[in-house]
């Protein structure tokens, strides 16, 4: 690191590439070795203490408050630091945007330079990234960058939930709400090779990218469309399988329930809705962390679609078979005795009324 005649740093390969591994490495250690411990140390203690009691227990624990202040901080690090991923798209911005300006097939990406997004989607910086999706035409880039990193932006991720809904369904037109940048878009198309598939989502950034980063191969039948997920514009009936991945918790209560009532107009007679998304714990010490995840990563609606009966509330928009189970986003994850922190993944599946078995 230099200090130019100003007294501004000056931006180093070398070193932006050791700020990364460090923000990796902590967070590596503070995902496992610092979980553990955490568990280790207080877990003997859910069993003597009542729940207000252990909860008080955990919050002041000095291993918790390392823990906590551990995943705020890193998680800004990663975007907001001196060699950071924003940092690094400006560093970038010039080229970037020309790579995003490149003509793209007929029919692949259709913007709405009119769209109104709702309140809560512009008045939080959600994940700590720093403007969130809304505004930057790199802001797409920066959160593909940042998912990548983890399990939540591993491809296995997505290609096993595409594998677990087709397993049960074959649908021919498949919609992917909140599509972000189109991973779990091309999961399904790629599990279905004569489907279309349509991603939809309020980020006209988001949307480029993964409209840039489709392969030839999908040209023709998975097209990407700016537009609300509660409110699509989208013909009635017009889809077999309407499915979305880490939607619902980042939409308060109200518009998840608009969301609901939205795939039910969108979803043919005995078509399927499928959500990947999280549900709190019950074990106690996994879910004070996940709770207090939802402040520090600046995930205001995180417990919102909790607060939902979804099995009542899908079966009262006209569906049947409702289910909700855990999903495992990678081998032995869900292993009572995993050693690692992760996200409590869930599957909301629900089938509508007028197939063959109704």
């Amino acid at each position: 690191m230099r200090l130019s005649d100003a007294g501004q740093r000056e931006w180093s390969d070398a070193d932006a590439a050791a700020y990364r591994r460090f923000v990796a490495t902590a967070r590596a250690y503070w995902a496992t070795d610092l979980f553990a411990a955490l568990r280790r140390q207080v877990g003997t203690q859910q069993r003597e203490l009542g729940t207000g009691a252990f909860e008080a227990f955990v919050q002041h624990h000095p291993t918790h408050r390392i823990f906590a202040w551990l995943e705020r901080h890193l998680q800004r690090m990663r975007y907001s630091g001196p060699f950071g991923l924003v940092e690094s798209a400006n560093r970038e911005r010039e080229a970037l945007l020309a790579a995003l300006s490149r003509a793209l097939p007929e029919g692949m990406l259709r913007l709405d330079p009119d769209l109104s997004p709702p309140g809560y989607y512009t008045e939080y910086d959600i994940h700590q990234h720093p403007g969130g999706l809304r505004g930057d035409p790199l802001a797409g880039l920066v959160y593909r960058e940042a998912v990548g990193s983890g399990v939540v932006g591993k491809p296995a991720l997505h290609q096993r939930f595409a594998q677990f809904v087709t397993a049960r369904s074959t649908p021919a037109r498949i919609l992917d709400l909140g599509c972000g940048f189109g991973r779990g878009t091309r999961a399904f198309a790629e599990a279905l090779p004569a489907a279309s598939v349509v991603g939809i989502d309020l980020s006209a950034s988001c949307l480029t990218v993964a409209a840039h980063d489709t392969h030839a191969a999908f040209h023709g039948r998975l097209s990407y469309v700016q537009a609300d997920a509660v409110a699509s514009n989208l013909p009635p009936a017009s889809f077999d399988l309407v499915t979305s991945t880490m939607l619902l918790h980042e939409m308060p209560e109200s518009a998840v329930r608009a969301l609901i009532d939205e795939t039910a107009r969108l979803v043919a007679d005995g078509g399927m809705v499928a959500h990947l998304d999280f549900l709190p714990p019950r074990d106690p010490l996994l879910r004070i962390l996940f709770e207090g995840h939802a402040r520090r990563n600046n995930e205001p609606f995180l417990l919102e679609h909790s607060r939902i009966d979804v099995a009542y509330a899908y079966t009262r928009a006209g569906f049947s078979q409702v289910e909700v189970q855990d999903f495992a986003e990678d081998d032995g994850a869900l292993d009572p005795d995993l050693a690692r922190w992760r996200l409590p993944w869930k599957v909301i599946v629900a089938t509508k009324k007028g197939g063959a078995d109704d």
